[in-house]
């Protein structure tokens, strides 16, 4: 078995920053063809960016927005793992009252494919539980067309507009160094707004490196929900992460995309603390991975985000609670842990709540 540490190379700190809404989006989202009209409607030749880096990339950074068998039988009431929380793995929380369990799974969106970061604590929370949550609906017809839409709309600039007329000289200066270290020429970013760019970047460096969405803990989560017979729901919609994010202010968004290139110079080291801190369990490591800078240097984008979104979760937990029913939620980890994470602002309204894993 494969450990966090061997042969994890990259990824990116969008998980909990202000790219993660989109970097849980699975794919199909955007159709070449959709792609190639929108550009030609703002003077964008198709040679220039109909490579298959660019195809690839956009397909993937909306792709991220995520050991099957039948469900055991289950009786009324899910029993929280007991002392599962001796046994290392990605942060797992259980929310009780009387009669309703909720576990809250921090995930990862993108992994490497040879990392097995199941347990036996994640497997009985899964099995007993009947409701399966995670943040979107990224897969039905409806979601793909405003998905689609919406990124075509807000992800790219007005005709004559470039990235590097946005970013600045210097910053499109590391931000060509790193892409063009990667293989990608910075005239493929031209069309693209700050945002879209930088995660299409992301993408581009976690797939040469061997990331994989469909290793993503969402993806594996939502498959063995599928096969166990679990109804699937979501806590909110892609158009609402978009939005969200398409919202932000220019100076807020720079300066979250500054302290990212920071990131993506000592890209190899970055990564092994994160994945090392999520596979672990190790909530104080990977707040401070991936939020502190953001509370520091945007503090808008992590409120708009991050605690306004966590605090609308909160209020769908206290209706599962009301009712009776067991629930499993998996949702990016950095969205669980810290001063105003769901778990602090759960522990604040008085439930009770475990760490379990």
């Amino acid at each position: 078995m494969s450990t966090m540490s061997d042969g994890i190379k990259s990824c990116a700190s969008f998980e909990t920053r202000f790219f993660e809404a989109l970097l849980r989006m699975r794919g199909y989202l955007i159709s070449e063809p959709l792609i190639l009209r929108s550009r030609a409607k703002r003077g964008v030749s198709k040679d220039e960016h109909v490579g298959s880096f660019i195809r690839t990339s956009i397909l993937a950074a909306l792709a991220f927005l995520a050991a099957c068998g039948p469900k055991d039988a289950v009786s009324a009431g899910a029993t929280p793992v007991e002392n599962a929380v001796a046994e290392k793995g990605p942060a797992m929380w259980a929310v009780t009252d009387a009669d309703s369990t909720i576990y809250l799974f921090g995930t990862f969106h993108i992994l490497p494919a040879n990392i097995e970061w199941r347990t036996a604590a994640f497997d009985k929370a899964m099995k007993e539980t009947p409701v399966t949550l995670t943040e979107v609906d990224t897969t039905s017809e409806a979601a793909q067309k405003t998905m689609s839409a919406l990124v075509t709309e807000l992800g790219f600039n007005a005709p004559g507009v470039t990235l590097t007329a946005l970013l600045g000289p210097v910053r499109a200066v590391r931000f060509s160094a790193i892409a063009e270290r990667y293989g990608v020429s910075m005239s493929a970013f031209e069309p693209m707004k700050p945002w879209l760019a930088m995660i299409t970047l992301s993408v581009a460096i976690m797939q040469k490196e061997g990331f994989d969405a469909k290793s993503g803990a969402e993806e594996t989560i939502l498959t063995r929900a599928a096969a166990e017979g679990d109804r699937i729901e979501h806590l909110e919609s892609a158009e609402f992460q978009i939005r969200a994010l398409a919202s932000l202010n220019e100076e807020e968004i720079l300066s979250d995309f500054d302290s990212s290139l920071g990131e993506y110079e000592d890209f190899d080291g970055y990564a092994a603390r994160v994945l090392d801190a999520w596979s672990t369990g190790d909530v104080k490591a990977l707040e401070k991975e991936t939020l502190k800078a953001m509370r520091e240097t945007a503090p808008d984008a992590f409120r708009i985000l991050i605690k306004d979104r966590n605090a609308n979760w909160v209020k769908e937990i206290d209706k599962m609670m009301a009712g009776d029913g067991d629930y499993f939620i998996a949702v990016g980890a950095g969205h669980l842990i810290g001063k105003g994470g769901v778990v602090d602002m759960l522990e604040k309204k008085g439930y009770a709540v475990e760490r379990v894993q």
